[in-house]
């Protein structure tokens, strides 16, 4: 696995240059083309306003089958992460805003492994509640514990913000 390049607050790290530029550009031509299927979804997490919402891919939850087949361009991510037990790999796509718009703290799931993937690069990122913030990098993947409060923020210089989420148990 990849030197994380900074080990900011406990259990979170951040790794610039994740998997090999060959594997990354699949997955960028894939996620960011013109024909790759985003579903609309009425909302960010837990935010009530009426004009939120975002597109997702759901690549992957166990109760939920078929899974996309779209899942195995993160083979060689979970094989980095030492994933033992994946509980769901899910794509955001979520549009530019006039000003940045945080999702809301949350955890995706309690006692396991998170990490982002950052598919292209914006002023958007991921803010964490003790302030740390955590600006999109293509490439960048950041894991951490999965009890550690985080929301994704919008970017204002791009048409969209696209991550890959992965929550997990590890090896």
């Amino acid at each position: 696995m990849n030197v994380p390049h900074r080990n900011l607050v406990m259990g979170l790290q951040v790794f610039d240059d994740f998997v090999d530029t060959y594997q990354f550009r699949s997955i960028e031509s894939e996620l960011m083309g013109s024909y790759f299927p985003w579903y609309y979804n009425d909302g960010i997490y837990n935010i009530p306003e009426p004009n939120r919402f975002q597109f997702i891919h759901g690549f992957y939850k166990p109760e939920v089958t078929p899974h996309s087949r779209w899942l195995s361009l993160f083979d060689g991510c979970q094989q980095k992460l030492g994933v033992k037990n994946l509980r769901r790999v899910k794509g955001n796509l979520t549009t530019r805003t006039v000003f940045h718009r945080r999702a809301g703290m949350h955890i995706d799931y309690p006692n396991m492994t998170t990490s982002i993937l950052y598919v292209n690069t914006n002023n958007g990122g991921t803010r964490f509640k003790n302030g740390e913030f955590i600006k999109s990098v293509a490439n960048r993947l950041i894991t951490f514990d999965s009890n550690l409060e985080h929301e994704g923020v919008s970017c204002t210089d791009k048409k969209t913000r696209v991550v890959v989420n992965f929550n997990y148990e590890k090896y």
